[in-house]
């Protein structure tokens, strides 16, 4: 995939920025989810292209602007290779609902499950290797694909890694 398809498959311009890729995305894949009735090959594809998005060197421009306070983001560093990071993180996935999405090559898993609140939600965990081979770090967002509040990331994490 390249930032021409990516972009397109989003409905979005050249010159979007990651919120409005972000947004994008939220709205796409909340009509194209299987657990709303969509299509799953749909969202993969969906998903697939903002995690490209996500990952490639942003455009120049504006700045982008600050993490708001209720960011839906988290990071962690582990001390495993990543390779065993993205193993477990699968098996972990798989614990706390539904692997909706993994490539290991990108080093992306997303999992979608259902809150205690029950709002459905998204988690999406990027292995990002550092300098050190010994060491990663994993990037999370978590995003509802219904209206409601999801819960607080740090908890969903948290929970993951306490079935470790």
């Amino acid at each position: 995939m390249n930032r021409e398809l990516a972009l397109q498959t989003l409905g979005l311009g050249r010159d979007a920025q990651g919120e409005d890729v972000t947004r994008a995305y939220r709205r796409l894949i909340r009509k194209a989810h299987p657990d709303v009735g969509g299509d799953t090959a749909e969202a993969a594809r969906i998903t697939e292209a903002y995690a490209w998005l996500q990952q490639a060197p942003p455009l120049r421009g504006p700045s982008p602007s600050p993490p708001r306070a209720n960011s839906s983001d988290e990071k962690l560093v582990l001390l495993l290779p990543p390779g065993d990071v993205f193993a477990r993180l699968c098996e972990l996935g798989h614990r706390l609902g539904e692997l909706s999405y993994a490539d290991p090559e990108a080093g992306i898993m997303q999992v979608t499950f259902t809150a205690l609140n029950s709002v459905p939600c998204q988690l999406m965990a990027t292995v990002v290797p550092s300098a050190n081979p010994r060491e990663s770090q994993v990037e999370f967002t978590l995003e509802p694909l219904a209206n409601g509040q999801p819960p607080p990331i740090a908890a969903v994490v948290a929970h993951m890694f306490r079935a470790l």
